[in-house]
């Protein structure tokens, strides 16, 4: 690489011409110096952005003005071939070391390396900032910046929402050893990228409020700091990636398997209602035993994960998934529907820790905060496949096809084979609840023999300043949270419970086809999932997107109970689309910015929210007898639509404020 160097008397009107002398193709390094109070000419910069051979510049010992500034910032922003920038020991104003940073840096998305040295009048909150938003910096370099300890701390902050930072030197400052630690932290989290931090020579001068220092939740065998040395372990690192690969997969996995017992619950409803001869609101008790599992267990599996990490919780959920799975073989044969509700309220048992571990393992723990919602929302959609699945399942092998009317049944009564059908119909359910179980406790087995990284146990002390913020701004949004979550999931289960009852009554299709209308209606709410993320990769706001595809759902509802036909069907089929973001949504903006036992406890109480869907559906029933008019029994997921709907905009305000604030 070709070094032109650019100093003292350089800096005249001429000095523009230097690089344009140069003729040679070779790329090149251009370093600025020693400028005393020489004012750099424009025309300078120019000929430097603006050559394509450029980069590495490195500014060294400069004075620079405002205008140099904004010109700095004008060209960074815009530049593509710089690869290296070097600050040291630049004079220049705060204000305007913030706006090279804040417009330029910020927004620049080719620098690669990035060393900001002797600089006495740096701002560690803005470096913050550049740390949080740009993408495209992997080696920064901010030693002998007199960084105190609080800057320290806001740096550590910014360091666990990026997520493309591989090393970090902040040697020769002023970091204590409280904030040490912090780093510490980070590395031992299974940072996305972060494989190396410097601490080298600082002054680690300890107020009165720090002299006790915990650190039992630092593992001996992890790397620590120290200020004689630096971590720099790629290959320990390189294999916490790689579990953290694995293990994302492997949960991943668990939102597809658990959405096939939520949705074999609609076949089991219109199975047992022939089976056991049962009323609406009888059948829909499959639904109130199932989701009275979650309310009930997942504040016991949020303890138990605090306790012994998502791993632990996970394998328990597993374990007690395929047990009520399997129970449903003695089940059938005994042939009492309490028998039934008490195994599903055990599969719900296991599912309430599954989702409780899942759900913020995703969003919390599988990357940075700032793309929790899409993240999440990505490893949803594979629960509506799940859900596809669980509906083909019960379409295809519990399903029989044989519907008797009237006559047929008082036929079968005098021939003394009636009993002998029911009971036929109830020993349908073994087979596919015997290969779920089985395939719950092959997965259990591979999660017990992949690693999980590191960070997956929660430790002491370990929220931060950062979170306890969020977490005190966003109490009103949590909560709301937590009611439109009770309100979608009791929609949802409640559309769904009925879906197939209503095809039949207003359509008059036969259980196969509706089962098959059903899955149709679950394709549209993989798509919607899918469909979903795309959108908010491409930057469209999760909440005004959840705004949107809820009260679209209220106008869809508002047709499936004023047309009870053909008409309402379809409006009643679609609105499995646009329920299709809710749940990952809410969730993830419901927990956002929390960390530790913290986001714990609120995937829990989130988790507990499904019980929605134990109150939605026999009320749905209740509504259906009373008034003979299923339809109107939709009623109520359509109030729930317009929850969410509120709950949205209010995310979407309190979100807007908070970005205002920071």
């Amino acid at each position: 690489m070709l070094e032109i160097r650019i100093s003292g008397e350089n800096f005249s009107s001429s000095s523009s011409t230097i690089l344009s002398s140069s003729d040679t193709n070779e790329d090149i390094h251009v370093i600025l110096s020693s400028n005393g109070r020489l004012k750099i000419i424009s025309s300078l910069w120019t000929s430097i952005f603006t050559d394509i051979r450029l980069r590495c510049l490195s500014l060294i010992d400069l004075q620079l003005y405002e205008s140099d500034a904004q010109i700095l910032a004008e060209y960074l922003r815009k530049q593509i071939y710089l690869i290296e920038l070097t600050f040291d020991s630049v004079l220049l104003h705060v204000y305007s070391f913030d706006q090279i940073l804040n417009e330029g840096l910020k927004k620049n998305k080719s620098i690669q390396n990035l060393i900001l040295t002797n600089l006495n009048n740096i701002d560690a909150a803005t470096i913050a900032s550049l740390i949080k938003h740009n993408n495209t910096i992997k080696y920064l370099s901010l030693t002998h910046n007199n960084i105190s300890s609080d800057g320290g701390a806001l740096i550590a902050d910014a360091l666990r929402t990026n997520s493309t930072l591989i090393s970090l030197d902040l040697s020769d400052n002023h970091i204590g050893e409280q904030i040490a630690i912090e780093f510490t932290k980070i590395l031992n989290e299974s940072h996305p990228s972060l494989t190396q931090i410097i601490l080298n020579n600082n002054n680690k001068t300890i107020d009165e409020h720090s002299k006790t220092i915990d650190i039992e939740y630092i593992p001996e065998t992890e790397p620590i700091l120290d200020e004689n040395k630096h971590i720099n372990n790629e290959v320990q690192s390189q294999s916490k990636t790689k579990c953290q690969f694995l293990s994302t997969i492997l949960v991943t996995f668990l939102f597809f398997l658990w959405g096939i017992p939520n949705n074999l619950n609609g076949v089991l409803i219109r199975q047992f209602s022939k089976s056991f001869v049962l009323s609406p609101f009888e059948a829909g008790l499959v639904q109130s035993a199932f989701y009275m599992g979650y309310f009930i267990w997942a504040l016991p599996a949020a303890i138990i994960l605090r306790r012994w990490g998502y791993k632990t919780g996970i394998i328990m959920g597993l374990i007690l998934f395929g047990t009520g799975s399997f129970l449903f073989w003695p089940a059938a044969y005994i042939g009492k529907y309490i028998f039934f509700l008490i195994s599903l309220f055990i599969i719900a048992t296991g599912l309430a820790f599954l989702e409780t571990a899942a759900n913020p393992f995703i969003a919390n723990a599988a990357g940075p905060e700032h793309s929790s919602e899409k993240r999440l929302n990505i490893a949803q959609a594979f629960n509506p496949l799940g859900a596809i699945t669980g509906v083909l399942i019960g379409t295809l092998f519990i399903f029989s096809g044989v519907e008797l009317n009237e006559k047929q049944i008082e036929q079968m009564r005098i021939n003394n084979t009636y009993d002998n059908y029911l009971k036929t119909e109830t020993l349908r359910v073994i087979r596919p609840y015997v290969i779920i179980g089985g395939v719950a406790y092959l997965w259990a087995l591979f999660i017990a023999i992949v690693p999980f990284p590191t960070n997956t146990k929660i430790r002491k002390n370990q929220e931060n300043k950062k979170s306890d913020g969020v977490n005190t701004l966003c109490r009103g949004l949590f909560l709301f949270s937590i009611i439109a979550q009770f309100a979608y999931v009791g929609a949802q289960v409640g559309t769904w419970s009925y879906f197939i009852q209503y095809a039949q009554d207003y359509v008059q299709v036969g259980e196969k086809i509706s089962g098959y209308l059903l899955t149709g209606t679950l394709i549209m709410f993989a798509l919607g999932r899918f469909i979903a993320a795309l959108l908010m990769h491409c930057g469209l706001s999760s909440s005004i997107l959840l705004a949107t595809f809820a009260f679209i759902n209220v106008l869809l509802i508002v047709i499936t109970v004023l047309m009870p036909n053909r008409i309402g069907l379809v409006a009643l089929f679609i609105t499995s689309f646009f329920m299709s973001l809710m749940f990952p949504t809410i969730f993830a903006l419901g927990i956002k910015g929390m960390s530790g036992h913290t986001a714990k406890l609120a995937g829990c109480l989130l988790i507990m929210a499904i019980i929605g869907g134990a109150i939605f559906t026999p009320l749905m029933g209740l509504i259906s007898e009373k008034t003979e008019r299923l339809a109107l029994a939709y009623t109520l997921p359509g109030g729930a639509y317009f929850i969410v709907g509120l709950y949205a905009l209010f995310a979407y305000v309190l979100t807007m404020e908070r970005n205002v604030q920071s």
